[in-house]
């Protein structure tokens, strides 16, 4: 699992200030904002670049992103 972040997020695992992130058909990813824990871009697989002001997660498996929202107390957002 990988976590690009643009917002004030403190974490090791966090790669600061990501620009055009690539993920591959395979990748599950999605966007949310560490600040309200609202998911903006729910998870997801496509391939392509992608840039954002917030936070982007990207799993090898829906499971795998499934938990880490159920770990993080995540919420979808209202589009």
């Amino acid at each position: 699992m990988k976590i690009y972040s643009n917002q004030n997020v403190n974490a090791e695992q966090i790669i600061p200030f990501p620009d055009e992130v690539h993920t591959t058909e395979l990748d599950w990813w999605m966007i949310y904002d560490a600040d309200t824990k609202v998911i903006t871009i729910q998870p997801l697989q496509c391939s392509g670049y992608t840039s954002s002001p917030l936070t982007m997660v990207i799993a090898d498996t829906e499971e795998e992103l499934e938990q880490y929202i159920a770990d993080h107390g995540l919420k979808i957002g209202d589009s």
